[in-house]
């Protein structure tokens, strides 16, 4: 890949196995973001580099105020370069991806996370995940993504679907998966040059990737302790739902595409409940790939009479954030909220 002119690219460290180094008591971030960057020395042949460090914690710790830190300060450096990158730890990447996605409108700028899941060393793929990211930061692409393994994933469209201590028996299963949509890419080309090393965009995404005209806006107000997202199962006691009353809203994770019981262990009365109360009731799929079409079942179509809302082809971990971005931006009527939900803001739902 030849790069004509060098991108101003702000690195934004979170933490991570990839700044994690070995302790007594486990893999622990701990590598300043400036150190970690002196790794990676053949960046520079790529992008003019800067680092910010905004926290160095396990991405198990992070909380939904730090997604606001993190667009808070995209918002702060905006001006001042080409594309972003946040090191971020595996775990929650998807979230965090998500919050951003929402957080960050009118997006014309790539802002690029990526970890890895091995801390640096012999046989990390630190290098490779870094290296990638730089590069995408420094292309047309204008949203927020994640650039793991090779792959160029939606950032709302993300999953972890394998993690550290899995032993994978399927060498097609990636730690990262794009849920519901195609790629926005992948990487090709060799490390040990990266003048070769390029994108090779997904066809479908170059015909759907405009350039948006409006100014950047910055939503990131985000409420986290009004929503509850539950996981029914074969005996679910529905009285669960009564001790939830005093939630702003709640999601459940359903079987199939939206199906709900209705005969014994029935959810029907308590979705109903819920809904006459004003707490909207959304429902996505437990199963990892997968979209939500509660028409297709009586079971589906017996809990949408009742109030329940199907999140389609969103993600669970997409409707999550969601959920705490709309609360913290356009206030708390169901009407509202409920409306807004099924609006289709970056891609999260496929028109």
């Amino acid at each position: 890949m030849i790069f004509l002119a060098k991108k101003k690219i702000l690195v934004i460290g979170t933490g991570g196995t990839i700044a994690s180094v070995k302790t007594e008591e486990g893999l622990r971030p701990a590598y300043k973001t400036g150190e970690l960057i002196s790794f990676f020395p053949q960046v520079a042949q790529i992008a003019d580099i800067e680092s910010k460090m905004l926290f160095n914690i396990d991405s198990t710790n992070m909380q939904p105020h730090h997604w606001s830190e993190i667009a808070g300060e995209i918002a702060k450096q905006y001006g001042k370069y080409d594309g972003f990158v946040i090191i971020h730890g595996t775990d929650t990447m998807q979230y965090t991806a998500a919050a951003l996605s929402f957080m960050l409108q009118n997006l014309k700028k790539p802002v690029v996370l990526t970890g890895s899941v091995k801390a640096i060393g012999r046989g990390s793929d630190a290098k490779k995940n870094f290296t990638d990211s730089v590069i995408v930061a420094s292309s047309g692409i204008n949203e927020v993504c994640i650039a793991f393994h090779g792959k160029i994933i939606k950032g709302t469209k993300a999953r972890k679907i394998t993690n550290e201590a899995t032993r994978i028996t399927n060498e097609n299963l990636d730690v990262y998966s794009s849920i519901n949509f195609h790629l926005i890419g992948e990487m090709i080309g060799t490390l040990k040059d990266n003048s070769k090393r390029k994108i090779v965009f997904e066809k479908k995404y170059l015909n759907s990737h405009t350039q948006n005209s409006k100014k950047l806006e910055v939503l990131s107000g985000i409420e986290d302790n009004n929503i509850f997202l539950v996981k029914i199962h074969p005996g679910f006691n529905p009285s669960v739902f009564d001790k939830l009353t005093g939630f702003r809203c709640i999601i459940i994770e359903a079987f199939g595409p939206g199906n709900i019981p209705f005969i014994e262990n029935s959810l029907i009365e308590k979705i109903e409940m819920l809904t006459k109360k004003g707490i909207p009731v959304f429902v996505t799929t437990q199963n990892t790939f997968g979209e939500v079409d509660m028409n297709l079942y009586e079971v589906g179509q017996k809990a949408m009479n009742a109030g329940a809302i199907p999140c389609f082809d969103m993600t669970g971990e997409t409707a999550l954030v969601k959920l705490m971005w709309l609360y913290g931006n356009f206030g708390h009527d169901p009407k509202t909220i409920r409306k807004l939900m099924l609006k289709n803001f970056v891609g999260e739902i496929r028109t």
